[in-house]
């Protein structure tokens, strides 16, 4: 059994190459089955995707029975055709919300809008079809079936399903580690192999149960559990609030790396943060002889173009394009994750260095990853659909366009840098103003929480706790360490018609206002309580 887990493993590359074939000629059928009854027959097109997706079905259930999966299961043909019927019509009930909002909500003609769900869902069947319907026995139990232990042969090696040995371990700074089974991309800057007991681990294991209607969201004193409508199938997770923190999360979720940081990851070691004393800013943060200059905004309003300027044309170091470590000190520390570019941005950068297979999928990857595209994703967020699992296989089909700085700019990655100003980005009708602290407050904790607008923030985040903190005196106390942290800095509005703020920033350098290093910097008392009204905080206001 060892030597059969160890070919198919070899061959797994070929098979997602026939899987994916298999679907480019199922794409085929779907479409002309879908023509037909809409443009023939003239059925409403969200019938006729019910009615095509039963033709392809049947059709790439011969091609992979017969050439892509030949000779990976045994048992019934009846029941493999049961179980593929059965996924695409669970992918189906996805498909049907996405293809109305595209076509009827978007205005995106209805053929294409089915392409763009057939592709969008690709990594489900896949998954499910590699590891369920046609699967191989292997010693690693997934969607929670036992696995066998196999039989060690010489000079094979055997994987077992007891061996949890993280393969990933991550180093926030000196502040926070972090432990993964799977790769977290947007930590790779805090990579390490260095020994220390984590803060936060994440594994993936069998999450959920069998498909129900809804999402089912089920928290305890230390446990979370989300679970949406595909059950194990799907993406879900739960976490176990203790010491370390641990996140398990389905297969599907796992594999979808950016999701899982983004909507699960994040989110918590924003609050474990500010349990030891920072805060994870939704910012983008620059330096220039030592001084940090702090760039919040709304989301997709403009703060990664803005802060490639700053680097590439006005001699700034970077330090972040989206989050940034505060400490009540007033440092800024790096957290450099890597970019998600458009087309354009990424084309100002390389200029004609692209060849035209780069070209090609970087406008796919960036259509999808637009803004256009995270607000239909928002919109979905709103119905009753698994919007992780459609947002996990999407991004397993089209990885967003990622790239660090440096591979893309000759550039400084400053490790910290103390805070001289803040400075808020903003579209409109022209204008510069300082801020008062207070305003300035409310403001970067707003556009933080912008940040986390896509779910499942809000349904996890009001039972999150870590030791004696439970949420609310998490919030409170991220406040007045924001406050502490930004509390003597000059703190201004921006406010412009285009995209022109890299040519106004450095002109505040020569507005006044005393040096970072110059002011006083005054402790704040913070003692957690579970009723964050009684939590007493000062803020310390600066000089504005």
């Amino acid at each position: 059994m060892a030597r059969a887990y160890r070919e198919d493993l070899l061959s797994g590359p070929l098979r997602v190459l026939r899987f994916g074939l298999v679907g480019f000629s199922g794409i085929g059928v779907n479409q002309a089955i879908f023509l037909f009854f809409t443009d023939i027959v003239g059925l409403h097109y969200l019938a006729a995707a019910t009615l095509s997706t039963q033709g392809s079905t049947l059709s790439n259930f011969v091609l992979l029975e017969r050439w892509a999966m030949a000779g990976r299961s045994d048992g019934p043909v009846l029941r493999r055709l049961g179980g593929y019927a059965a996924i695409n019509n669970a992918t189906l009930l996805l498909r049907l919300p996405m293809l109305w909002v595209l076509t009827s909500f978007i205005g995106i003609e209805a053929y294409i809008s089915n392409l763009l769900t057939l592709a969008a869902l690709f990594a489900i069947r896949f998954l499910v079809s590699d590891r369920w319907i046609w699967k191989v026995p292997t010693p690693i139990a997934m969607f929670g079936f036992p696995a066998e232990a196999p039989h060690e042969e010489p000079g094979v090696p055997v994987m077992l399903a007891t061996d949890r040995s993280p393969r990933y371990r991550y180093d926030l700074a000196g502040i926070l580690r972090v432990e993964s089974e799977t790769e977290l991309p947007e930590l790779a800057y805090f990579r390490t192999d260095g020994p220390g007991m984590p803060d936060l681990t994440v594994r993936i294991g069998p999450v959920g149960g069998m498909p129900s209607r809804g999402i089912r969201f089920t928290p305890s004193d230390d446990h979370l559990t989300y679970t949406e409508h595909l059950g194990r199938l799907g993406a879900s997770f739960e976490i176990h609030l203790g010491t370390p923190t641990e996140v398990v999360v389905s297969p599907l979720l796992g594999h979808s790396r950016h999701v899982l940081y983004t909507n699960v990851v994040e989110a918590l070691l924003r609050f474990m943060l500010v349990d030891r004393g920072y805060v994870l800013l939704h910012s983008g943060c620059v330096a220039r002889d030592g001084r940090a200059t702090l760039l919040s905004a709304q989301t997709d309003t403009g703060k990664t173009s803005t802060v490639i300027r700053l680097v590439r044309d006005f001699g700034y170091s970077f330090l972040s394009d989206d989050m940034t470590i505060v400490s009540p000190g007033g440092m800024a520390i790096s957290y450099p994750k890597p970019m998600t570019l458009s087309f354009h941005t990424m084309s100002t950068i390389a200029g004609a260095h692209l060849g035209a297979a780069h070209r090609a999928r970087l406008s796919v990857q960036s259509r999808v990853h637009s803004k256009s595209g995270r607000t239909i994703g928002r919109s979905l967020g709103t119905l009753n659909v698994p919007i992780m699992a459609i947002n996990s296989a999407t991004q397993i089909a089209v990885p967003p366009p990622k790239y660090h700085i440096t591979s893309l700019l000759d550039c400084e990655v400053r490790p910290r840098a103390r805070i001289e100003r803040v400075v808020f980005i903003e579209r409109g009708e022209e204008l510069r103003e300082r801020m008062p602290l207070g305003s300035a407050v409310d403001l970067l904790i707003e556009n933080t929480d912008d940040a986390y607008g896509f779910p499942p923030f809000a349904t996890i985040a009001p039972h999150l706790r870590f030791g004696s903190a439970a949420y609310g005196a998490l919030r409170t106390a991220e406040r007045a360490l924001l406050a502490q942290a930004i509390g003597g800095g000059d703190i201004w509005r921006l406010r412009v018609p285009d995209h022109g703020w890299a040519e106004l920033i450095p002109e505040l350098e020569h507005q006044g206002g005393r040096p970072a290093a110059e002011r006083p910097v005054e402790a704040i008392p913070i003692e957690w309580s579970d009723h964050p009204e009684q939590d007493q905080v000062e803020l310390v206001h600066g000089p504005n």
